[in-house]
């Protein structure tokens, strides 16, 4: 075959390898100017895809955020009607919200400004403060929130397009389903480690916290519900180390739950663990009706995690 044949088939390869989409979850490009090069932790919620799924619709009152509940009576709008997306960035210290949706600017500010909060400028911008925390509008259905120190930067890096999301956490990000209605990736160990944990919390996360070095989470909602989770670890032991815990603690639920419990016998045995090197992957895939119970039991689960996440 001559080479000026393969040429047009050349050319079509090299443009489909040009425009293939990205994989994995991706940043709003809304947020991605506001990020910290010392961010450890990003939380997405995609709102205006989470509202679209069927099992939302089934469930939008149990489904509710204690965190964007907080922020409607705090600024006066609906979080499940009001905002598109939002993206929470920890950076080991402090947590930084950024949302965007049909917010009106002017008369959040004014809702604000009655609450008590007070506005200070700040080089281009208007932040509205209370305490320690501010809120600010930098751009058109753009909302930042936090300390407001940490707003103050997230402004800096606005205004000179100069943030973006770290490398590790980039890789981390290609893991998570690009579907996922809600994802997490991290670096610098377990999250959840950083936060205040009753001894019982401690206790359980002790065999897994010290061997983990980052994560991934997606989370999708269909009629059902599934979960993907990574934890990359330090080493391959710790990686089997967890891995046997978490099979283990599976086998033990399992083993203590009664003939008769049949849909907690289906979830235990919807949870497949597994191990790649260093990475062990947590997924499950809950049909309809077994997701329509389990988030019957989320206001008794609540009360339990709220006492775990917040001893006294």
């Amino acid at each position: 075959m001559k080479i000026y044949l393969l040429l047009p088939l050349a050319a079509l390869l090299t443009a489909a390898a040009c425009s293939k989409s990205p994989t994995g979850a991706q940043v709003d490009k809304a947020f991605r100017s506001a990020i910290s090069p010392d961010a450890q932790t990003l939380i997405a919620l995609k709102l205006d895809q989470l509202k679209a799924s069927d099992l939302y619709r089934r469930h939008q009152q149990e489904l509710q955020l204690p965190l964007l509940d907080s922020m409607s009576q705090r600024l006066g709008l609906d979080p499940r009607r009001d905002l598109s997306d939002v993206l929470i960035v920890w950076d080991g210290k402090s947590l930084l919200l950024l949302a965007q949706g049909a917010l009106n600017a002017a008369q959040l500010q004014s809702k604000l400004a009655a609450g008590g909060a007070q506005p200070v400028p700040y080089k281009n911008f208007a932040l509205f403060t209370h305490e320690a925390n501010s809120v600010s509008f930098p751009g058109q259905n753009l909302a930042v929130a936090g300390p407001t120190a940490v707003v103050q930067s997230a402004l800096d890096l606005l205004s000179s397009h100069s943030g973006a999301v770290p490398d590790e956490l980039q890789d981390r990000l290609a893991e998570v389903p690009a579907d996922s209605q809600i994802w997490e990736v991290s670096r610098g160990g377990l999250p959840i480690a950083n936060f205040p944990l009753s001894s019982e919390m401690q206790s359980n996360l002790s065999n897994i916290a010290a061997y983990v070095s980052a994560t991934s989470l997606g989370l999708r909602f269909d009629s059902g519900s599934h979960l993907q989770v990574h934890l990359i670890c330090k080493s391959p032991e710790g990686a089997q180390r967890i891995h046997d815990s978490l099979r283990g603690l599976i086998g033990l639920a399992r083993l203590s739950t009664h003939d008769n419990e049949l849909d907690l016998l289906r979830l235990w045995d919807a949870i497949n663990i597994s191990k790649d090197q260093q990475v062990v992957s947590v997924k499950a895939d809950l049909p309809a009706d077994l997701s329509d119970k389990l988030i019957a039991q989320l206001s008794n689960f609540r009360g339990r995690a709220g006492a775990l996440l917040n001893p006294r």
